[in-house]
């Protein structure tokens, strides 16, 4: 089931993402540049957690860089569970929330070497763009335009 963030799944969140940035072969670093999950509520604009047998096993959420775009941020799924569609509701229900709000395009970065992540990233309509941060870790960037979709 898709929720939206309490603060009780907080801890929850904390296991979650690192253990997905294990998976990815990264470092979680809550107290430094991940930072903001210490304050998901205000960091984020939306923030959903895929929650299976009361444990958070996937996440999603929405930064607000100005009244008209969002940027998509910590779109994670344990990786026993890709390849179900569950990356697919999870990024759907964002988008939803996003036009909900009135978000006229979303934004996002990743890293050309995230190959599933970037063929959800298309099938739901997201294409290239020119680097719009300064994420020095980012190597592709891409936009949606919610009203093509």
């Amino acid at each position: 089931m898709i929720v939206e963030y309490k603060k009780e799944y907080k801890q929850d969140v904390f296991a979650f993402t690192e253990n997905c940035f294990r998976e990815l072969g990264k470092k979680f670093e809550p107290y430094g540049r991940h930072y903001f999950y210490n304050d998901i509520e205000t960091y984020f604009d939306v923030f959903f957690c895929l929650v299976l047998d009361d444990k958070v096993v996937g996440t999603v959420g929405l930064k607000k860089i100005n009244d008209d775009t969002a940027e998509l941020k910590a779109l994670y799924l344990l990786k026993d569970l890709r390849g179900q569609g569950l990356g697919f509701k999870l990024i759907n229900s964002v988008i939803d929330k996003a036009k909900e709000k009135g978000y006229k395009l979303i934004m996002l970065d990743s890293m050309s070497k995230y190959k599933e992540a970037l063929k959800l990233y298309e099938k739901v309509g997201f294409i290239k763009t020119e680097r719009y941060n300064d994420n020095q870790y980012a190597d592709v960037f891409m936009k949606l335009v919610l009203d093509d979709i």
